[in-house]
């Protein structure tokens, strides 16, 4: 993830309100996780697991923040209980930027198997999705994403491909 990249996804959060992020230590997210913790406009809390950042976003939502979940689709996949549990059953809205590796061009066996269900997996919940394929329109899908997550108390996703994590 280059540095014009990090700037265009962190601008995007703060634009659409967000000023709580939760994430796991990332390879693909590291430049965008720096760029995260650097601004003073946006709290972040380091992960130990995907899992736990629903409940800590379902606090920090409750206690006033914006919050968003950043984390890979295997993570969303290890999520996807305490999605349910905690944000659609409570109607507690949530931010989902789920980088999204398996898709088409993958190079790696291990992340196609992945990318197969992560969109059944997102319909199967009713977490409404879109694909963050171009750059030049990922700000304006996390402002829009957020802005539904927002009225219909539900998470919401941006999945972030290829040209967002590289």
């Amino acid at each position: 993830m280059n540095e014009h990249t990090t700037h265009v996804i962190t601008d995007a959060l703060v634009e659409a309100g967000i000023d709580f992020v939760a994430s796991l230590p990332e390879g693909n997210f590291q430049p965008l996780i720096a760029a995260i913790e650097a601004d003073e406009r946006i709290q972040h809390v380091a992960l130990a697991r995907e899992e736990e950042g629903v409940g800590i976003c379902a606090g920090a939502y409750l206690g006033g923040k914006k919050p968003a979940l950043l984390v890979m689709n295997a993570g969303f996949l290890d999520s996807s209980n305490a999605l349910v549990t905690v944000n659609v059953m409570s109607g507690i809205p949530l931010l989902l930027l789920i980088g999204y590796s398996g898709g088409v061009s993958e190079f790696l066996w291990m992340h196609s198997q992945i990318g197969v269900v992560t969109e059944p997996v997102l319909r199967a919940l009713g977490i409404v999705y879109e694909h963050g394929d171009k750059l030049n329109e990922v700000g304006s899908q996390i402002f829009d994403a957020h802005m539904l997550a927002s009225i219909t108390m539900r998470p919401v996703a941006v999945l972030l491909n290829k040209e967002c994590l590289r």
